[in-house]
């Protein structure tokens, strides 16, 4: 055995030896010894040389791969979803000789092999033809497998068409950005606000809603308290107990405790503004009925909570209170929004055509320089903006593109030169590009069989490769 590969095995030796029996690939069971010997012939064919322990095991994981696609190939085959003729058997060593067979010298002529020689070898020695037979079984049965499973892929010729026109037509351009969040001058008030939320009112419209009456008893959050957690807790025990029997407004008048409401709230939130976010808190609200004093509620925080369902609703409003700080932002974008617009068709009205680029140069808009725009690709310093590289994909070369909006954001772009593929050209290379296709198409088929196949498979690894 050669040194390098003694040397690996007495590295993997020691992993295996701290292998269970329970390595198993489906219902193929394999011990150490086993493993050993194969990986030990499977080292021998590969010949690698000197290597490190961190490879050897590499090698070995490598290995139990191929064990698992060597399973998943002839469990395929047991189930029968190819067989092999002796016909078509005898007719693939005829036309295609195994690997072994090129290096025999009987089979040699002038330094070459000579595919007459084996030929004729096959007709005359019965004996020689059954053992390259029965040689070839196994990996004809491989092969004709992974065929089948290939034959099943198809392409649209259409789509590959139209796929091949995309990618390969390229565009590069200078385009002008209009940029609405560099009009910080331009704020929102409240009424901005409040404006937009009555437009918008319908989308804080809710139904089935609740809402709660509550005294909050300050605990572990304060320092003062973290000291009295027993006293606090008891304070809360009897708070509650006189709400269950007179009410909490009540019950907190009496010992002059700040009741607090909650805004009200669906049982599909996960929070109750005032008191916090706890799922579970709100599926006990909504499993109560109006007047209940639910149990005494303590925060992560360790404050103290005595709770009553005040009322519910059919249908209420989220207020607009609770939604300001929102509403601000967007109204402030809104009108950013809405004053760019203007800007932008005041600079087309104002610059002349051919004046664009040094205008927004002049002014300080971004101008960004695109190479290799494609119609799914991405822009560097925009982004992927589809309606962009569309527009700008179909605009003439040597001219700008129409105004382009998204998302309040302006765009105008100067396409500098153009590289499109056309019909011709698909037709010239049609042929080429359909069988590349099939190909692709045929190997991601081939992928996917063998993928669903792995993870339909129960596989104990060994120790050693567990975890990788």
């Amino acid at each position: 055995m050669n040194k390098y590969i003694l040397i690996t095995m007495m590295l993997l030796l020691t992993v295996l030896s701290y292998a269970d029996q329970g390595v198993r690939i489906g219902n193929r069971h394999f011990d150490d010894e086993e493993l050993r010997e194969g990986f030990e012939a499977y080292l021998t064919y590969l010949n690698p040389g000197h290597i490190s322990s961190r490879d050897s095991l590499s090698l070995f994981a490598h290995y139990f791969d191929e064990l698992i696609g060597m399973y998943i190939y002839d469990t395929a085959i047991a189930e029968g979803m190819v067989q092999v003729s002796e016909e078509e058997l005898e007719q693939e060593i005829l036309t295609n000789p195994p690997q072994g067979m090129l290096s025999i010298a009987d089979f040699q002529s002038n330094g070459a092999f000579d595919k007459e020689k084996y030929q004729q070898a096959l007709k005359q020695n019965p004996a020689f033809k059954a053992s390259v037979m029965n040689f070839s079984r196994e990996v004809f049965a491989y092969k004709k497998l992974l065929n089948s499973l290939r034959s099943k892929a198809t392409i649209d010729t259409q789509e590959v068409r139209i796929k091949w026109m995309q990618q390969g037509s390229k565009v590069d351009a200078k385009i002008i950005c209009f940029d609405y969040n560099k009009l910080d001058h331009i704020t929102a008030d409240s009424t901005d606000a409040r404006l937009l939320y009555e437009q918008n009112k319908d989308n804080y419209k809710r139904t089935k809603g609740r809402n709660l009456l509550y005294v909050s008893l300050t605990g572990e959050s304060s320092r003062a308290n973290s000291g009295r957690m027993e006293e606090i807790e008891q304070q809360s025990r009897i708070l509650q107990n006189a709400a269950l029997a007179k009410g909490l407004l009540a019950a907190a008048s009496e010992k002059a405790y700040e009741v607090h409401e909650t805004p009200f709230f669906s049982a599909g939130d996960d929070i109750i503004r005032g008191i916090g976010k706890d799922n579970e808190l709100v599926a006990m609200v909504f499993a109560a009925k109006p007047g209940d004093v639910l149990p005494i509620y303590k925060n992560p925080f360790g404050d103290y909570y005595v709770i009553q369902v005040k009322s519910e609703a059919e249908e209420y409003y989220i207020p607009f209170e609770m939604e300001y700080d929102v509403l601000m932002h967007q109204a402030r974008q809104q009108k950013r929004k809405d004053a760019l617009k203007e800007i932008v068709h005041q600079f087309i009205r104002q610059n002349e055509y051919n004046q664009y680029l040094n205008a927004a140069q002049r002014d300080g808009y971004t101008i960004v320089d695109a190479k290799d725009i494609s119609l799914d690709g991405s822009i560097e310093g925009i982004g992927k903006v589809e309606i962009l590289n569309r527009t700008i994909m179909g605009s003439p070369e040597q001219s700008y593109s129409p105004l382009i909006e998204h998302n309040g954001f302006f765009y105008l772009a100067w396409v500098e030169n153009r590289s499109i593929r056309n019909e011709r050209a698909w037709q010239i290379q049609k042929e080429e590009l359909l069988s590349d296709a099939l190909k692709e198409a045929q190997e991601k088929y081939l992928d996917d069989w063998y993928i669903e196949r792995y993870n339909n498979l129960d596989i104990q690894y060994p120790k050693v490769l567990q975890g990788k």
